[in-house]
């Protein structure tokens, strides 16, 4: 009998533990998972007529800080500030963003602050939700790995003559070391924009 209560507390809290979270509470999870990672991404973009195909590479520093890569640019955003390297003509500009500005790669490391998920659907190994931003007038599909919920894919419409996709084709653990400070110190001209 005094086994008992014990027990029956423990399987209480077990019980608690287990209880299913919200969708929106496992998609952060689940996207929480390229921190510290290097991902591979292949991004198309449709803007007033034009398409535009380009392969990047992430690398998401923290949750705050990623690299974005390209043959043309690398982009390093910091909090706030954003550096951008034009690799052709070693040209470093340097500009803020606000604190509520996000991008696609914000939303792809966790950051669901202010978007709402519906339409929730099994395709393929897939799970796809329908979200919203209504701050920004952004909307689209996100879809993750139905085993973990890790990102695969975001489809984001801006209008009827603009939109991105967005899909991983690999990843791997980050390795080396990434200073924002020294970021583009092999510039031969800097354009200070917060000045």
């Amino acid at each position: 009998m005094r086994f008992r209560l014990p027990i029956y507390g423990l399987l209480l809290f077990s019980f608690l533990q287990g209880t299913p979270s919200s969708d929106l509470d496992s998609l952060k999870r689940g996207l929480e998972f390229f921190k510290w990672k290097k991902i591979e991404v292949e991004l198309n973009q449709f803007q007033y007529g034009q398409t535009y195909n380009s392969n990047l590479s992430v690398s998401f520093i923290d949750s705050l800080s990623y690299l974005i890569e390209s043959s043309e640019q690398d982009i390093f955003i910091s909090g706030n500030t954003i550096k951008t390297l034009n690799k052709l003509t070693k040209q470093l500009i340097i500009d803020e963003r606000l604190s509520e500005d996000r991008d696609i790669f914000s939303i792809i490391l966790g950051d669901l602050s202010g978007i709402s998920i519906s339409n929730k659907r099994n395709e393929n190994g897939l799970i796809t939700f329908s979200f919203e931003m209504k701050e920004i007038e952004m909307n689209g599909t996100i879809s993750v790995n139905k085993e973990n919920w890790h990102f695969e894919n975001l489809n984001v419409d801006y209008d009827k003559d603009n939109w991105i996709s967005l899909k991983v084709s690999a990843w791997q653990i980050l390795r080396g070391f990434y200073s924002f400070s020294t970021f583009g110190k092999e510039a031969v001209k800097v354009i200070d924009l917060r000045e």
